[in-house]
């Protein structure tokens, strides 16, 4: 008889797991959408040139901290996508949009893309602040 799993497991078992960043005390795993979350912004949150052994690997959205809001929404979102396109094969990018709150500084990017090996739809909502250091605890 066949078996049928939900799309939680099929997840799980099609994208793996790995450790879960930042390390806090012991380690922990994470499994399934949550790896390719975690992936997707360790990926936007990494400067060409941070690791040694894969220099072009990253994103140039931190390089945008102190540029203008408006440019640093436009130049965030063409970065975000040449990186996933370059670099994260287990998703189609589908579209980025970004939202600005100049009040606050507070860029959102929408990050859609759907995962290759279930064909599911996700929409990830990135938070980036213009003129400040990030922090994603």
């Amino acid at each position: 008889m066949a078996e049928f799993k939900s799309q939680k497991e099929t997840l799980e078992i099609r994208l793996g797991a790995d450790t879960k960043f930042p390390i806090e005390g012991s380690f922990k795993s994470v499994k399934g959408l949550d790896v390719l979350v975690q992936d997707i912004q360790i990926l936007l949150l990494t400067i060409p040139g941070e690791r040694v052994n894969r220099p072009e690997f990253g994103c140039n959205l931190r390089n945008q901290i102190w540029e203008n809001i408006e440019v640093a929404a436009k130049i965030g979102e063409a970065s975000i996508i040449s990186a996933l396109n370059r670099f994260e094969h287990r998703i189609t990018l589908t579209g980025v949009g970004t939202s600005v709150n100049s009040n606050t500084g507070l860029i959102t990017y929408s990050i859609n893309f759907v995962i290759n090996s279930t064909d599911s739809s996700v929409n990830l909502i990135f938070p980036f602040r213009s003129g400040t250091q990030l922090s994603f605890s």
